[in-house]
């Protein structure tokens, strides 16, 4: 980079998608850059003390723990907030150091955050001054931090096991004077009760919902007022609607990790400017709308394109459309491969079709801005096991699961494409479940996978009742996530009727069955398997592999997709 700071000014003279953004307006943009976490901060020093400083505080950039109650001290002592190893001074952070020739400096962390050796170079420079803010945890050192700060009416709450609510509220909370106090999420440590009696706090603000600071901790805090939201992003929204409201300046940062959002926070309080949390490449409807609203048009942006890309930004701020699939994540299930080759039918592999239609879809999906992650990558011929995939499918942390299968059948007469989800969903809830066999219905008891059977009740005693033939377990009160892959599956049958290819009718009149199959019972996200032919039957089976036919049916299937989510 040639410049650390870049100051672009863009004029809006081309129409974009959203006509709610006004056109005209001019964006001003701001960027400090720098090519790591070291740098942005120098960067961030130069614009906010461009004579010097007479205090510097410096953490370590790994330690977000240490940090996180920070701002507001900077901010009262007039201090840029500069990283460092925990051995050695960064030559940026030395460098600017030299240049803001400061007469103190502030240590927060103990020797194994900040050591010896780092005074050691502080004191090389001429500064004799050097205060270390330390303690045996990260409550501890917010303890002390607090206490420096002097007594308050008010405090901030925030999850300090985890950085993006304490950073989200860093900017209000330094300007206002109040200190950030630290807490697990079901236990308000011992240290942050003792920092309220003797700071004498009688009103509280949590930054995070309950599952950060919960029920239980809030009810042990004086007049506590909540700002959370559904995740990291909205929090950051909601703190700025809240307590905010009147600023006219946004800073950025990624809400991924938190040396940015922490050294620029003090300058945000500075330049009386909001701090949005923002991921990478999604972007929250929330902080765009808030944008919208609010008519924000002065920005600054904290790191480089490596943590905010200039596409992202420029989606956030209406420059440039946002696809209908962004922030999506949809892993495909391939099914069968390397060794189970699937149906063997009329010269076709199952698995070679699943292959093909997959990456088409896929592509098209991509298109739309979705993720695309696989339980089976469609370009490598390998077996993956049912419970394999599962497992691989709930740590993705999808928004859904699409299974690609062909069918078959003993006769060449069935034909038509089905769609499968389950309501009974034992990965996520099995409350209210029962198992209908031979029309009748047995409480469910639990399910043996090893066994293939499920176990229920059968009046004053347990039987069991396997699941691989007509035995079928339902929910008659189905998860959120069942609900959605119901409403799927219906809209995915008939998006993919195709002249020459129906829907099949062995499954039920509709051609989407409520189905016990593996990989939609046993995955946490809405989930869908479709059969989109039968190979055993000769015709359709050369509609099948008709490669023009696949791309046109998975062109109609990502349309589905992209209109449940813009719904």
């Amino acid at each position: 980079m040639k410049s650390v700071l870049l100051k672009v000014i863009i004029l809006l003279s081309f129409f974009v998608f959203f006509t709610n953004f006004n056109v005209n307006a001019e964006v001003v943009t701001q960027r400090f850059d720098g090519k790591d976490r070291f740098q942005v901060a120098v960067a961030v020093s130069k614009e906010g003390w461009p004579n010097g400083a007479n205090t510097v505080v410096l953490t370590n950039y790994k330690a977000f723990a240490d940090a996180l109650s920070g701002a507001s001290l900077a901010y009262k002592e007039n201090a840029p907030i500069l990283l460092t190893t925990s051995n050695k001074l960064e030559t940026a952070s030395l460098n600017e150091i030299k240049r803001l020739n400061p007469s103190k400096v502030i240590l927060i962390g103990g020797s194994g955050s900040v050591s010896d050796e780092v005074v050691t170079t502080l004191k090389e420079l001429g500064i004799q001054d050097i205060e270390r803010i330390g303690g045996k945890d990260r409550f501890e050192v917010a303890y002390h931090i607090a206490k420096r700060l002097g007594t308050t009416q008010k405090a901030v709450i925030a999850n300090g096991m985890n950085f993006p609510d304490a950073l989200a509220i860093a900017p209000y909370a330094a300007k206002s004077g109040y200190p950030i106090l630290l807490t697990r999420n079901n236990e308000l440590p011992i240290q942050m009760g003792k920092a309220i009696k003797e700071l004498n706090i009688r009103e509280t603000i949590i930054s995070g919902g309950e599952a950060s600071v919960s029920k239980s901790v809030a009810n042990q805090l004086p007049n506590v007022k909540r700002i959370g939201g559904s995740d990291r992003y909205e929090v950051s929204v909601n703190i700025v609607n809240q307590l905010t409201p009147s600023s006219t300046k946004v800073f950025f940062a990624t809400g991924t990790t938190f040396a940015d959002a922490l050294t620029g926070s003090v300058l945000a309080a500075k330049q009386d400017a909001a701090l949005l949390l923002t991921h990478p490449t999604y972007i929250s409807p929330t902080t765009q709308k808030l944008i919208v609203d609010k008519s924000l048009n002065d920005f600054a942006i904290l790191g480089g394109t490596g943590s905010i890309p200039e596409s992202t930004f420029l989606k956030l701020v209406g420059q440039a459309p946002i696809p209908p699939l962004e922030g999506k994540t949809i892993i495909l299930d391939v099914g069968h491969g390397g060794s189970d080759p699937g149906a063997v039918q009329n010269g076709i592999l199952e698995k070679d079709v699943n292959n093909k239609f997959s990456l088409k879809l896929a592509s098209k999906l991509e298109g739309m801005g979705a993720k695309i992650l696989y339980t089976r990558n469609p370009k490598q011929d390998v077996y993956i096991s049912l419970p394999d995939r599962a497992v691989i499918a709930n740590k993705s942390g999808a928004d859904l699961l699409i299974s690609i299968h062909h069918d078959s059948n003993n006769s060449s007469q069935p034909r038509g494409l089905s769609t499968h989800y389950s309501s009974y969903r034992p990965a996520i809830n099995t409350k209210d479940v029962y198992v209908l066999s031979g029309g009748k219905k047995y409480p469910f008891v639990k399910e043996i996978t090893e066994k293939k059977v499920f176990v229920v009740k059968d009046g004053s005693t347990q039987r069991s009742l396997s699941y691989m033939g007509n035995n079928i377990a339902y929910d008659p009160t189905p998860t959120a996530e069942a609900q959605v892959s119901k409403v799927l599956a219906e809209r995915f049958a008939n998006a993919l009727i195709y002249p020459g290819i129906g829907i099949s009718k062995i499954y039920s009149s509709t051609g989407t069955k409520d189905h016990n199959l593996y990989i939609t019972r046993w995955t946490n996200m809405p989930s869908v398997l479709i059969e989109l032919g039968f190979i055993s039957n000769p015709d359709e089976a050369k509609l099948l592999k008709n490669e023009s036919i696949q791309e046109k049916r998975a062109k109609a299937l990502a349309e589905s997709v992209r209109e449940y989510y813009s719904k």
